[in-house]
């Protein structure tokens, strides 16, 4: 089994602590739309099909907007997703490496995985009735565009569930592949030296943390997209759609907070399936991580009260507003709890799995200010890009 020197061996520009905090830094830019690829068909296929039940014509067309807008977050989830892997390659890649090696096969599954999601997300607002693929003009050269209407109006056009099912289907196989992962980069009896080399493909189905990961990360795909929802719902209204926009309010907040309830009471399981020597960081034996855990906890609860009052409220827009930057507060302050649970996890591996590891030289502070620079020059590109597309269409309208 080849082995991977650790970070200290890599003639990098900076010091560990700062690619840790540039790494905390990409993967929170990048959990956003990650949340909201793995969220958005699912809301899709949920408000498609309660409008179909129940002969809602606007739920349905509360679905139609959520298609229309899975390519995007799925093409902007797959790009933000490559800064944090590269970084986390760099601090973790003696671990990550030979764990990704050992799942063979079904590491590998991750590049038809990413195309087929990635063609059925924009093929879905295509196949919808009324949707034409100008639609999808940020991200297609103009003779993809022509071709794909030509097909269009040959008649091929057909509703986009199905497409729906397969594209909700590719990424939650993608996440199951990065959480076995995540959970595999641990476990260096399963891929280090001391590992049964003819074991063949690898996969901590066994462990613990396995179901309780899935289940967290499902259900804050479905909390975030929910909350997706609720702000388009409070910007119909406030531009006068006020039957519309209501719908889409009351079916975010719905499950804005119907997830966020369910991943409290898993949080705790998900907690306890750790290894207990990071259990207790959460519970007192690290101030930090247990203050960052509560008050994230407490920022949920205090983002859920203010998105439940905008849906009862005649002018919902400035509560879901202010919902917005106390959940952002949250995902923050998770993420955070979330990487020092990695690191007290994989700081062992090198001792574990025998590799070296050498104490880390200090360096300039330069890099960490470009990458800041860089990620807030590309944040400034993203929100303009939505300003311009927002105003363009009330303009239209």
């Amino acid at each position: 089994m080849s082995q991977v020197p650790g970070i200290a061996h890599m003639p990098l520009p900076v010091a560990p602590d700062q690619l840790r905090g540039m790494y905390l830094f990409a993967y929170l830019v990048y959990l956003i739309p990650m949340n909201l690829a793995l969220g958005f068909p699912l809301l899709t296929l949920m408000a498609e099909a309660v409008g179909q039940g129940k002969g809602d014509t606007t739920l349905r067309r509360v679905a139609t907007w959520l298609a229309r807008r899975t390519a995007g977050v799925v093409v902007l989830a797959m790009v933000a997703g490559l800064p944090p892997y590269l970084l986390g390659m760099a601090l973790h890649g003696n671990a990550a490496l030979p764990a990704a090696q050992r799942m063979g096969w079904l590491w590998l599954a991750l590049i038809p995985l990413c195309f087929v999601a990635c063609g059925a997300a924009f093929w879905v607002p295509l196949r919808r009735r009324g949707t034409e693929p100008s639609t999808l003009r940020p991200f297609l050269p103009d003779i993809v565009e022509s071709y794909l209407l030509a097909f269009r109006r040959r008649g091929l056009e057909r509703p986009g569930l199905l497409l729906t099912i397969v594209a909700a289907a590719a990424l939650l196989g993608i996440g199951f592949i990065f959480i076995a992962h995540a959970i595999l980069m641990g476990r260096p009896d399963l891929w280090g030296p001391g590992a049964d080399a003819a074991a063949g493909t690898v996969l901590p189905l066994g462990d613990s943390q396995l179901l309780p990961r899935l289940l967290h990360t499902l259900l804050g795909a479905l909390a975030l997209s929910g909350f997706a929802v609720a702000w388009h719902g409070a910007e119909r209204v406030a531009d006068g759609e006020s039957a519309y926009g209501r719908t889409a309010l009351r079916f975010g907040v719905l499950w804005f907070a119907i997830a966020t309830g369910l991943q409290m009471l898993a949080g705790p399981w998900f907690l306890f399936s750790l290894k207990p020597e990071v259990t207790r960081l959460f519970l007192g034996g690290s101030a930090s991580t247990t203050l960052w855990l509560w008050t994230g906890a407490g920022a949920s609860i205090v983002a859920v009260l203010l998105a439940a009052i905008a849906a009862a409220a005649p002018e919902p827009r400035q509560y879901v507003w202010g919902a917005a930057p106390v959940l952002l507060f949250s995902l923050g302050a998770m993420t955070t709890v979330r990487l020092a649970a990695r690191e007290a996890v994989l700081q062992r591996v090198p001792a574990e799995a025998g590799l070296l590891r050498i104490p880390p030289q200090a360096a300039p502070p330069g890099p960490l200010l470009l990458a800041l620079v860089a990620g807030g020059v590309a944040a400034a590109a993203i929100g303009y890009m939505l300003w311009a597309a927002a105003a363009g269409r009330r303009r239209a309208a």
